[in-house]
């Protein structure tokens, strides 16, 4: 007979084929615990059915404060209010007043965690693929700097020109809604000699990592940038920053929080409202 709690975990991505992070890993730990299904926001219209709320014990999101899956959560609350939720934090959006509506809200770094103060339950949630993002003691040091990041302003990948060295690659996601401002940055980057790769597997993106000497990550304080600064140490590498980025700063020295410890953090969390 089957005991385990029924969670639903609900996200907005354009290429669920390509996700193969820390909370994709431990999500499927997660489904030693519960009995888990997954739904993307991008299938809406798909006919894609997932069951009426009251089939599930729990629901956990994964998405930034007025992101479409944090708005459909507040929708979700207003309509069923006993619902059990919460939400993975992603992206530096401000809580809402309301922030409470959510059972627990899990967060990425110590900078965040500020942003929560009059929250009845915040807790710590966050990880990198460590069976993916490791060291590859034989790699190459082809790259004397590299940037991961999607091809968007505030990631400030142009900063990587001034660095030193002369072979330098930025990997990131060309943004397909917004090819103007992606194709602006890239230009400027090859003009000024430096390499670009759209966004590659996981996998791919660890050879990267682990062929540079160093690993920069200048991105704004919206900019996003956690989870790189983690992988990059979880392949031992060096990582800069900006100077103007106390949350990403938080990043650079203490553990490298892996899946297993994302899952523990996650499963904790669920456990302690249900």
């Amino acid at each position: 007979m089957n005991t385990k709690n029924r969670l639903l975990f609900v996200y907005d991505h354009k290429y669920p084929h390509l996700l193969r992070d820390g909370l994709w890993a431990a999500l499927e730990l997660l489904k030693e615990d519960f009995e888990l299904t997954k739904f993307n926001l991008q299938d809406r219209g798909k006919n894609v059915k997932i069951g009426p709320m009251k089939d599930f014990d729990f629901i956990l999101g994964w998405g930034a404060f007025n992101s479409p899956v944090e708005l459909s959560f507040r929708e979700l609350k207003q309509k069923s209010p006993k619902t059990k939720v919460g939400l993975c934090i992603a992206g530096n959006a401000f809580p809402p007043d309301n922030m409470n509506l959510y059972d627990v809200l899990f967060y990425e770094t110590n900078w965040y965690e500020d942003q929560l103060k009059g929250h009845k339950h915040a807790l710590h949630a966050f990880g990198v693929n460590t069976d993916i993002f490791n060291p590859w003691k034989e790699a190459p040091v082809i790259w004397d700097y590299i940037s991961v990041g999607s091809f968007s302003y505030w990631k400030r990948h142009e900063s990587i020109i001034s660095k030193p060295g002369t072979t330098k690659m930025v990997i990131g996601e060309i943004q397909k809604d917004n090819w103007s401002e992606s194709f602006d940055i890239i230009s400027n980057l090859l003009l000024a000699g430096v390499a670009v790769s759209d966004m590659v597997y996981p996998s791919k993106l660890r050879n990267f990592y682990n062929c540079a000497n160093k690993v920069f990550i200048p991105a704004e304080i919206n900019g996003g940038g956690e989870r790189a600064v983690l992988e990059a140490r979880a392949c031992g590498k060096t990582v800069e920053i900006a100077d103007d980025n106390p949350k990403l700063q938080g990043l650079l020295d203490g553990p490298v929080w892996d899946h297993h410890y994302y899952r523990e953090q996650l499963r904790r969390g669920i456990v302690e409202v249900l």
